[in-house]
């Protein structure tokens, strides 16, 4: 898992207003927490973590450096501008080298199914994302899944995943990914509706063709 540097800056006031007055200045207000240090406000410079984030990955590990004192943290939480989309904080967890922690991890379906290539299958997808739990040094971007050997039918779920040195704690039967057969669309007419459509069509035919009462003959020799 690649590390990237981070630096940032001790807020030294907090609330709604200090928070804007950081956005203001060109920087995103965040806070630093975790189970061994005490939780932080801190600001960084959008375009500092801008970059961070381009050159990385959601659950890369950042070396984050407060005032010259450094601990290694996630971003937990991405707060958003409900409109313009832009980020309007931050929230990092401390986290320890040395022990265990839990994260979700985006799934990455590789390689095309025989079902799909042979019989006109689809790939349907179940989840997006595996939770697991690792030491940070074995975080992994994505959990790759191969689709290649599926035929219609065919699924894959969590039991059939393995990763080295990581658990994952979703549940085993839950399905990932499955092959499913195409769907058709057939329009077809039962012969009782045939049977029925001939009928009107002669019930029709019978009340067109039926001559009036009184023909031409008995109107000749009413004359």
């Amino acid at each position: 898992m690649k590390e990237v540097l981070l630096e940032a800056s001790l807020r030294k006031t907090t609330g709604k207003g200090s928070a804007r007055q950081s956005r203001l200045a060109g920087n995103i207000p965040a806070v630093v927490y975790g189970p061994e240090i005490d939780s932080l406000p801190i600001e960084i410079s959008e375009k500092v973590m801008r970059q961070a984030v381009k050159d990385s990955s959601f659950n890369a590990i950042f070396d984050l450096s407060v005032d010259g004192k450094s601990n290694k943290v996630l971003i937990r939480d991405i707060h958003r501008d409900p409109i313009s989309l832009k980020v309007t904080h931050l929230d990092f967890h401390a986290i320890s080298m040395t022990k265990p922690i839990k994260l979700s991890v985006p799934i990455s379906l590789i390689g095309e199914a025989i079902g799909v290539k042979t019989d006109g299958g689809l790939i349907q997808s179940a989840m997006r994302e595996i939770e697991i739990s690792c030491l940070p040094i074995d975080i992994i971007d994505v959990i790759e899944v191969d689709v290649s050997e599926l035929n219609v039918g065919d699924s894959i779920h969590i039991r059939d995943i393995s990763i080295k040195n990581v658990t994952i704690l979703a549940e085993e039967r839950r399905t990932v990914v499955i092959c499913a057969a195409p769907s058709v669309v057939e329009e077809e007419v039962s012969e009782e509706d045939e049977d029925a459509e001939d009928a009107e069509g002669v019930e029709g035919a019978e009340g067109t063709d039926a001559p009036e009462a009184g023909s031409d003959d008995e109107k000749k020799d009413d004359k």
